[in-house]
């Protein structure tokens, strides 16, 4: 991968509740024909591809190379499954040409997405060098630094927990008014400012579900804080949760008191030098998947599964 540089970043997925679980959406992605998150038989026919293309042009790599119109309808296939279909997740297209392929090979893939799952095309120009010398600096587009990929969308809910946990206080949940104490059970905590309102995760998943008019589901998408009544996404509650509980080093990094530029830096905001880009970006193999699998199990312990 490292002679098809420099790379063009033409769509991003957003809206995950953690880093483990998008990391367990792009190996997926990237492996659609080993992931169990994909039907057996739809893997198979994937596997059988992959072969009769690999006897025609052999290669060394050991993960199989996808052309472009795959990796769009794999990714659209993996929107829809069961492990995924309930999500918050967002698509959003940078490259004009490539969103024109994703509806063109995508419009009559069943089933059709859930509507609540945004797909959008916001083009920009591709990043270029702030001098002559390529190798120096480049200006990353306000467009794609406008994308939420990081936990400061939730710092402020983050804080309010944290606070509301270690004040010594007794509270009871806010559905089945029984103890809700987080230090024994998973106690999910209302972001609105002015609600004081816990609840056990399972109360408030049961609750969310009923809401939903009792569909055939495990994992709810939406429902109303049983104290301000406010209508909630069952992700913002899910992120805050799972940073409390699995991101302290992430909690710890996002309250880190920002450091003062040096008054000489020539810097310019949004800007990322040759220092930056890395080796480790490489695409993820099966082996890279098991670093992460505890994550994974913890994931699933919150209802992500």
């Amino acid at each position: 991968m490292q002679g098809k540089r420099p790379w063009e970043m033409t769509c991003i997925v957003t809206g995950f509740p953690s880093k483990y679980a998008a990391l367990q959406f792009e190996w997926a992605w990237q492996n659609t024909h080993m992931t169990r998150h994909i039907e057996r038989d739809v893997r198979d026919a994937r596997v059988e591809e992959l072969q009769m293309k690999k006897k025609s042009s052999p290669s060394k790599r050991k993960g199989p190379s996808m052309s472009l119109e795959a990796q769009l309808k794999n990714l659209h296939h993996l929107l829809g499954v069961r492990s995924f279909d309930r999500w918050p997740l967002n698509v959003r297209f940078f490259a004009s040409d490539v969103f024109g392929l994703w509806e063109k090979h995508t419009a009559k893939m069943v089933p059709k997405l859930r509507k609540s799952i945004i797909v959008q095309l916001t083009p920009v120009d591709i990043p270029k060098p702030l001098s002559k010398n390529a190798v120096e600096s480049f200006k990353i587009p306000d467009l794609i630094q406008a994308v939420p990929v990081a936990y400061e969308d939730c710092k402020a809910h983050v804080e309010k927990a944290r606070t509301m946990m270690e004040d010594g206080k007794s509270r009871s949940c806010g559905v089945c008014r029984a103890k809700a104490d987080s230090s024994s059970s998973l106690v999910l905590v209302c972001p609105l400012e002015h609600c004081r309102t816990v609840s056990h995760m399972s109360c408030l998943s049961g609750r969310f579900l009923a809401e939903e008019c009792g569909r055939d589901s495990l994992i709810p998408v939406e429902g109303t804080c049983p104290g301000c009544h406010t209508p909630l996404k069952w992700s913002v509650l899910m992120k805050e949760l799972s940073l409390r509980t699995r991101g302290q080093t992430e909690i710890a990094a996002m309250f880190k008191p920002k450091r003062r530029k040096k008054a000489d830096s020539t810097s310019e905001p949004g800007t990322v030098g040759p220092h930056e880009l890395g080796e480790e970006d490489e695409d993820l193999d099966e082996t890279w998947m098991e670093d992460v699998e505890d994550g994974e199990e913890a994931l699933l312990q919150f209802s992500w599964e």
